[in-house]
């Protein structure tokens, strides 16, 4: 089946005054309500926004968790049939700890969600969309992205392999094998954020960074360049330092401590996933480490295969029925939706 997979910086700040026709659309023109407060979220929040941040790591228990479910359902919702089957999922560094408190936050069951479209439409207003889940359920990411990968890959997949997600908040990593996932393989630590934070320690030293928080420091980091005084600063080779500094000190002795020889020598292949994988410099960090005995491969769009995973998970616990399944991966840097094509109303 065809995957119809959405995305917005998972990024908001309260907002007050006018926005409107400050979008093209929806997606670029989140704007939801909670409590009293409106919020823009996504790509309007860093456009609009003074300061568009969110916690890394945050807990289901926290705003920004409502917000950004919220913003995330608004494009989805219309496109399904209710009541939904919604599968979402966190790093193994917080899944024990938050897996509860995200069943509690669905098992509302019933959600209304207030958003306007003035954002984006001259006619448009203030509106109200309810929604029902029958089913849901809580799973680890690197479960979602072994899942996503064998699913994209289907019957090419090797039947042992290493997966490693790289993302903004954690890194996630776990070998997958013919019977199913290595538990002990399973490992979570610093994401990227950790190479970003250093970037910004370094650039601190000489130039006055505006008081920006860590995801502009992470848009400054994915462009490899920021302007200072007018002028254009190039972050590359900087940007490669950190990196390898972060594969030296952080990627490396996680994957020695938790994969043996033994491992190694069953493995056919190591798959990068998450946004991390599109940073060569860290890419190659890999191939020089482990290129000569095993192949290290950028899997198929590598940001999208723990939330492609959530929705075959989510057909899994519907009984097959595409038409209900979303999965939701509210990552620490973007919010990512995917749906079965099959599945559009209209």
């Amino acid at each position: 089946m065809n995957i119809l997979t959405t995305s917005f910086p998972s990024v908001f700040e309260t907002t007050f005054g006018n926005n409107e026709n400050s979008a093209k659309d929806l997606l670029n023109g989140l704007k939801v309500k909670k409590d009293n407060n409106w919020y823009i979220v996504g790509n309007l929040a860093k456009k609009g926004g003074i300061n568009a941040d969110r916690i890394t790591n945050a807990s289901p228990d926290e705003d920004v968790y409502d917000v950004l479910f919220k913003a995330c359902m608004i494009n989805v919702v219309e496109k399904l049939k209710q009541p939904l089957c919604v599968t979402m999922g966190f790093p193994l560094s917080t899944y024990n700890v938050y897996k509860n408190a995200a069943e509690k936050f669905l098992s509302k069951k019933h959600f209304l969600i207030e958003y306007d479209t003035k954002t984006f439409n001259n006619d448009g207003g203030v509106k109200r969309l309810t929604f029902d889940i029958d089913t849901f359920e809580i799973i680890p990411e690197i479960v979602g992205c072994i899942i996503g990968l064998k699913r994209v890959l289907a019957d090419t997949e090797p039947q042992n392999f290493i997966a490693i997600s790289l993302g903004f908040g954690t890194i996630e990593g776990g070998m997958a094998s013919e019977d199913g996932l290595i538990h002990r393989t399973c490992f979570s630590s610093h994401g990227l954020q950790y190479a970003v934070d250093n970037l910004h320690r370094e650039l601190s030293k000489k130039y006055y960074l505006e008081m920006k928080n860590v995801h502009q420091m992470d848009d400054l980091f994915m462009k490899g360049s920021i302007f200072m005084n007018r002028k254009k600063i190039d972050l590359k080779e900087l940007r490669e330092e950190v990196l390898k500094q972060y594969y030296r000190e952080v990627v490396s002795p996680q994957i020695r401590k938790y994969f043996t020889n033994q491992d190694f020598e069953e493995t056919e292949k190591i798959y990068l996933m998450g946004g991390g994988a599109y940073y060569s410099e860290l890419v190659q960090c890999f191939k020089e480490e482990y290129g000569d005995g095993i192949p290290v491969e950028i899997a198929p769009e590598p940001e999208k295969l723990a939330s492609i995973g959530y929705l075959y998970n989510s057909l899994r616990i519907s009984d097959k029925y595409p038409s209900k399944c979303v999965g939701i991966d509210i990552g620490n840097s973007t919010t990512i939706s995917s749906i079965f094509q099959e599945s559009l109303i209209g």
